[in-house]
């Protein structure tokens, strides 16, 4: 998709097998909006953002000379143009090497990996989810309240929550994804540490872990914040910023977590990975170790950048939330600094500017729910219209797949105006009456299956 206000004579047009570190790109052939790359023009500083620019372009649009070449004397030397980066023993992130013995990241080696196949719709599973999603909200509560009370937690139904919500999202992701968006600003820890659970599981599907692993990491997503806990109640409900010795406590509920497994049985396992780690950051500035990058395990990273996306797009008692793509863009502008840059990039493409569940506005007035999106067209997902342009409830929605009206040049009433938070126009996602999406089919290009919400 060629920007015709760009001005193509201080640029090239390359293909994108031929992207390497140094080159300034200042436009790709789709939208930016439906890639992981949240700014528009950037210097390629890492091998994550070369394998990315080759997935999802045909060609991009290169500076010709180094006015923006992020020191490189020459990205275009013709030594090793078309070798494949991802070939050589030392994984360069830009900013950190990691070093040879460790092991290759997921990010990087999704494709060695059979990926999950799709044996439900998004209309089929939706129901089953919201009955998953409701029963882990109710046992996550218990597990809570246990945690508070017996500074233990009950493995074998921590498991068994978890395990339910593994099987649904295997048959579809795009369902509990979708119940994620259920917000409560007075339940957020018990809202926090169920979704960060499904994100994870979610991501670890993406990553095409075996059950077991994705078991584990959806796991370590639920535990993270149970150590909150072991915190003050007065602490977790205050609204004024908190003092240096207030944070200084809160900053102790990762250790707090792994105190909290040790006494499970069966929890020590999960004690000493992602939810002692996982407010570390890659520039050695997290809590409460101030581990550096190498140190940090795979697992840690994926759960630092879910737990901070579902924080930030969650209300909270001292900040409203921030719409998916706000938080998208903080992951962006801070990956290779706080975030894992392979993760991070990966999770930015997953999750798209408007995941499922997402409430927006039209440009026509009219309110719809996201339902699912193609992998190469995030920008433009699948929504069921749930309120008419005078903000009426429709007795039966309408579900329009904005890609398809894209390519036949009719999109325009229907663009996405703006996300709106949880609750506006009183809409509850976990009250939407099923009966107002109806199931036209979607091809779902990025895993070849077909997607039918």
């Amino acid at each position: 998709m060629d920007n015709k206000f760009l001005d193509k004579s201080a640029y090239i047009r390359i293909p994108a097998s031929e992207v390497k570190l140094g080159m300034f790109v200042a436009e790709l052939d789709r939208p930016w909006l439906g890639t992981p790359f949240l700014t528009q023009g950037f210097t390629i500083s890492s091998l994550s953002e070369i394998k990315k620019i080759r997935e999802l372009c045909n060609h991009v649009y290169v500076e010709k000379e180094g006015r923006l070449w992020a020191g490189k004397k020459d990205p275009f030397a013709k030594t090793n143009l078309n070798a494949n980066a991802f070939t050589t023993k030392q994984n360069q992130t830009g900013i950190f090497s990691q070093a040879q013995n460790q092991k290759p990241s997921l990010a990087v080696t999704i494709n060695e990996r059979p990926l999950h196949v799709l044996t439900s719709t998004f209309y089929e599973e939706l129901p089953q989810a919201r009955r998953v999603y409701l029963a882990a909200r109710n046992s996550v509560a218990q597990l809570l309240a246990q945690a508070r009370s017996e500074n233990q937690v009950d493995m074998v139904l921590a498991k068994k929550v978890v395990g339910s919500m593994i099987r649904s999202v295997l048959r579809h992701p795009d369902p509990m994804l979708w119940l994620t968006n259920a917000k409560d600003k007075e339940a957020y820890l018990l809202n926090h540490c169920l979704h960060v659970s499904i994100l994870a599981v979610n991501f670890g599907r993406l990553l095409r872990l075996n059950t077991k692993d994705i078991l584990r990491l959806g796991l370590h997503g639920l535990f993270a914040d149970m150590g909150m806990m072991r915190l003050p109640l007065e602490l977790l409900s205050k609204v004024e910023p908190l003092t240096p010795e207030e944070q200084e406590l809160m900053n102790t509920h990762p250790s707090l977590g792994r105190k909290l497994l040790m006494n499970s049985e069966d929890g020590s396992r999960f004690a000493s990975d992602a939810v002692i780690n996982h407010h570390e950051r890659l520039d050695s500035k997290g809590y409460p170790r101030g581990l550096n990058a190498k140190t940090l395990p795979q697992f840690s990273r994926i759960i630092s950048i879910i737990d901070a996306y579902d924080a930030m797009t969650s209300p909270r008692v001292y900040a409203e939330e921030k719409t998916p793509l706000q938080a998208l863009q903080q992951v962006y502008r801070n990956r290779g600094k706080q975030f894992d840059e392979d993760f991070a990039l990966e999770f930015i493409h997953a999750i798209g500017p408007y995941p499922p569940g997402t409430l927006v506005e039209l440009k026509n007035g009219c309110v719809a729910v996201v339902l699912t999106s193609s992998p190469k067209q995030r920008q433009l997902p699948v929504i069921s219209l749930i309120l008419d342009t005078d903000k009426q409830a429709l007795t039966r929605g309408q579900v329009i797949d904005l890609s398809a009206l894209d390519k036949a040049g009719e999109v325009s009433d229907y663009l996405i105006q703006r996300v709106l938070r949880h609750g506006d126009f009183d809409i509850d996602i976990l009250k939407l009456p099923l009966d107002s999406l109806v199931t036209p089919p979607i091809a779902d290009e990025g895993e070849g299956n077909t997607v039918d919400p």
